[in-house]
């Protein structure tokens, strides 16, 4: 893509483009801390950091409105604008899958989470940090590197630790009704990890379109 942005025409009452979307991913990252601190928690502190990221979730949405409306009115291809907007809904959408996993905890009062979920929270942080640097480099995506790389890497180290809390959840066995909220948790950090792989695999697409 060459140097797309240049070529947007922003109102003086909205910020550009590249702003809003490097003001998601930033969100993407505050995200992420509250929702480790909520994993990290007891029950009662995690009704305390919930709200939190509900709110972070429902900006979320906000910005993705925003960016839509700039995205209707630029002068990029459509192919670009769907991109685009297909990352920046993906974003709020990994908001979104962490804000659920909070609620779980919350709604089922799951206890103490086995470290494998813990440790892929910290992937999921990473990976957030990761999308930030990229989204300040969409202007120019040749500039992107091996983001996609790194976020694969990230994938399937959280995927494992993942799949370790279950078997050993398994392993030790239990009711129906202790099982299945920690699967639950699992499954949905596991949404979220996937979801954060989806954003980087579509920057990735801008990077080869604009090869």
């Amino acid at each position: 893509m060459v140097q797309f942005f240049s070529r947007l025409f922003p109102t003086r009452t909205e910020r550009p483009l590249s702003d809003l979307l490097s003001e998601l991913a930033e969100l993407l990252v505050q995200a992420a801390d509250t929702h480790s601190k909520l994993l990290g928690n007891g029950y009662r502190e995690r009704t305390r950091i919930a709200p939190t990221l509900h709110e972070q979730s429902t900006v979320a949405e906000e910005l993705c409105r925003r960016i839509a409306q700039r995205l209707a009115h630029s002068l990029i291809t459509p192919y670009e604008a769907e991109l685009l907007y297909d990352f920046s809904l993906t974003l709020a959408d990994v908001v979104d899958a962490m804000e659920h996993t909070g609620e779980l905890l919350v709604v089922s009062q799951v206890g103490t989470l086995p470290t494998p979920l813990l440790d892929a929270a910290k992937g999921i942080e990473r990976a957030a940090e990761l999308t930030v640097a990229a989204s300040w480099k969409l202007n120019d995506t040749q500039d992107l590197g091996d983001y996609y790389v790194q976020i694969r890497k990230l994938k399937r180290q959280g995927e494992r630790l993942v799949r370790q809390s279950l078997g050993a959840l398994y392993k030790r066995g239990g009711s129906t009704q202790e099982l299945l909220p920690l699967h639950d948790v699992s499954e949905s950090i596991r949404h979220t990890i996937a979801l954060q792989e989806r954003a980087a695999r579509i920057a990735d697409l801008l990077r080869i379109k604009d090869a």
